[in-house]
């Protein structure tokens, strides 16, 4: 299994030096379908039709309902004290296709403060590598709401995992596809907050969860949301179906010995 346009090189090679006998999966479309025999690629990227392609829903991750209802266990004290109903809030910032600029700034704050209000919901908060000092900072000073506020920094463990186990519901800016994926996985109603200016293929994203139910209104009053969202799972099974199940090994699965693969050709 390999992910990003870069790995299927490498990928096709391995098949080649095995005589056949892998079966390769990769994550998000490469530059040539040829030579791999199943490709995942998320439906916002408009994925060719194909025999060997497969169209998901937003893109796989490793959080499922299980494990988020486990890590609620490990919500920082601060986010424990505060009252429910708890709001998870997922919060990125400008990237090379994204504008984030202080107008979506001060009505992120604005609305999130207007959401907490009339839910009367506590707010635990994560920003990200890409989040301003700025709007990281308002989060912290200028909400008219209960808060937690995780700043992320690379450093210190991030309670993302746990705070969308303990969630209520989810708030997540509109910025990123992993973001608005992993909101889905919960099964709680879903906000998205959308910046004024947002490439297609997330306007398409957003639309498409919204078309599934996981994308609801922001306001108090909400429909039952679907289950939760769980591509990876799906995944899984396709590729137990097309490449069958492991074939276990002379000593019953355990290697019997280290067996080194020949050396990669030169780039």
């Amino acid at each position: 299994m390999a992910a990003g346009r870069r790995t299927a090189p490498v990928a096709r090679w391995i098949k080649r030096a095995s005589g056949g006998h892998s079966f390769l999966v990769q994550l998000m479309r490469p530059a040539r379908l040829q030579g791999l025999d199943l490709v995942a690629i998320p439906a916002h990227d408009a994925p060719p039709t194909r025999g060997n392609v497969v169209a998901t829903l937003g893109a796989p991750h490793p959080f499922d309902r299980a494990s988020l209802d486990a890590a609620k266990g490990d919500l920082p004290a601060g986010a424990r004290a505060l009252p429910p109903p708890r709001f998870a809030v997922l919060v990125g910032g400008p990237s090379g296709s994204v504008r984030f600029d202080a107008h979506d700034e001060a009505r992120l704050i604005a609305e999130l403060s207007a959401l907490a209000a009339v839910a009367r919901a506590s707010l635990l908060i994560t920003t990200s590598r890409r989040t301003p000092e700025r709007l990281a900072s308002a989060l912290v000073d200028a909400l008219a709401a209960p808060r937690f506020v995780h700043r992320f920094d690379g450093t210190a463990q991030n309670p993302l995992r746990a705070f969308l186990g303990a969630a209520d519901r989810v708030v997540v800016t509109a910025d990123s596809a992993s973001m608005l994926s992993e909101a889905a996985a919960t099964g709680r109603p879903v906000h998205v907050f959308r910046p004024r200016h947002l490439p297609a293929k997330l306007r398409h994203l957003v639309d498409a969860l919204t078309a599934a139910g996981y994308v609801q209104p922001w306001h108090a009053d909400l429909p039952p949301t679907p289950p939760p969202l769980d591509e990876a799972k799906r995944l899984a099974r396709l590729i137990h179906a097309r490449a069958g199940p492991a074939k276990p090994t002379a000593s019953q699965g355990q290697c019997s010995g280290v067996h080194e693969p020949p050396a990669l050709p030169p780039a």
